[in-house]
């Protein structure tokens, strides 16, 4: 008896290893990077400014990663790109297309891991990818950052800020050496932010600012003069300075 399931185990791993065959009656490999590929050849997500996924390189054979984003990150998504475009993706069930945004996942308040999981399917052959997402603590320092102020909007009794923020690159590591910056924006973002009350506000240019009596002073000018990105300090989830970005802060 042992010899009959010995074999039976065998002849079952054997089948296991035997490819797909196609319509014409040549061998798929869902495993290769052509037609009948179960592989994503990438996979990217839209936490560009906070987002850390580990290992840092996406690889097709490569099927977990973990990914963490800033504290106030609470909707990531995924561009899945698949080596067939013939297959079937979907991120935790619902369908996307190749090189197309999944929905928006949701990061619950508590900062609990979630796991998002990306299959692509091509035939009876299936790949299954697992991101295991989480927020990372709170920071309580001071932050700058630069962006472009999407919208000013009123939350309940709480005024917000809704800005791309880009990515800034310094020409040296201290003023001395030069602190002439460069910025690029990849992709149009979402961070939404509290105005602190006592927050200082500046429109205008890095040349010639004008100090805002108050947000909605603010709001009827920062956007006339030829660029609505600003500079914004602040602490914690709250901005509490925007001043107009310059190439030399």
């Amino acid at each position: 008896m042992k010899r009959i399931i010995s074999l039976a185990m065998v002849l079952a791993l054997l089948c296991a290893c035997i490819p797909a065959l196609a319509d014409d009656g040549e061998a798929v490999n869902p495993y290769s990077m052509g037609p009948g590929s179960t592989l994503l050849v990438s996979l990217t997500h839209n936490c560009t400014h906070t987002g850390i996924m580990l290992p840092e390189v996406f690889s097709p054979y490569q099927t977990t990663y973990l990914l963490t984003v800033g504290y106030n990150v609470t909707r990531p998504r995924f561009t899945p790109t698949a080596a067939d475009p013939n297959a079937v993706i979907t991120v935790n069930g619902q369908v996307v297309r190749s090189g197309q945004d999944s929905n928006y996942l949701t990061l619950p308040e508590d900062n609990k891991p979630q796991v998002a999981e990306i299959v692509v399917t091509n035939g009876s052959a299936s790949t299954t990818y697992t991101i295991f997402m989480q927020r990372r603590p709170d920071e309580r320092r001071t932050r700058v950052s630069a962006g472009y102020i999407n919208n000013i909007y009123l939350d309940g009794n709480t005024w917000m800020i809704d800005a791309d923020l880009v990515s800034v690159k310094y020409s040296g590591e201290d003023y001395t050496s030069g602190n002439l910056s460069t910025f690029s924006n990849g992709s149009v973002d979402h961070y939404r932010y509290a105005v602190n009350p006592n927050c200082i506000l500046y429109y205008g240019t890095k040349q010639d600012c004008h100090r805002s009596v108050n947000l909605v002073d603010f709001m009827n000018n920062y956007q006339n003069y030829g660029s609505n990105l600003y500079t914004i300090v602040y602490i914690r989830d709250q901005i509490v300075a925007v001043v107009p970005y310059g190439a030399d802060y």
